[in-house]
């Protein structure tokens, strides 16, 4: 009786884990290619668009999800840089009127659109904010920009091409 249960307890188990896959994706089948035209960029950041731009269409290209492609695709990405801040993140004072920054955050906001041009419909709309902290002792503004423009695109994925 005793290896009855435990043997049922176990084939329930792993039954219930046969069903559940990390396949990466739930795009719809008829999707194989991708648009990503240069994204605008309304915040006062100069080269910030382009970045995420190129940087996107290399990170679609790795995931093997979507082939990019200039024209006639199935899919497009579309975007748009709404704004980028680089602020103090943390900082302390030493005396009166004497604060000591030791890192900065910079904060990107990106407005994201990811149609299926097959069906003619928007599949993911919306605004991504994120931001990359850096030590402002050992590291420049560019690394903070790379941080979150990382996990922008992490983002951008997470919701469209990878959406699970």
């Amino acid at each position: 009786m005793k290896y009855t249960c435990l043997f049922l307890v176990t084939a329930f188990l792993l039954a219930g884990c046969g069903i559940y896959t990390f396949s990466g994706s739930t795009l719809p089948s008829h999707l194989k290619t991708v648009d990503i035209p240069l994204f605008k960029n309304q915040s006062l950041q100069p080269g910030v668009a382009e970045q995420i731009t190129a940087d996107l269409n290399q990170k679609v290209q790795q995931t093997n999800l979507l082939k990019p492609v200039s024209q006639n695709s199935d899919a497009t990405i579309l975007g748009k840089v709404v704004s980028y801040e680089n602020r103090p993140y943390t900082y302390g004072t030493k005396s009166f009127r004497n604060v000591d920054v030791s890192s900065y955050s910079v904060k990107i906001s990106v407005e994201i659109e990811f149609l299926d041009n097959k069906k003619d419909k928007t599949i993911y709309k919306g605004i991504i904010t994120e931001e990359g902290i850096y030590d402002f002792k050992t590291e420049s503004e560019e690394a903070g920009k790379k941080r979150a423009v990382e996990r922008i695109l992490d983002q951008i994925l997470q919701n469209s091409v990878q959406s699970w």
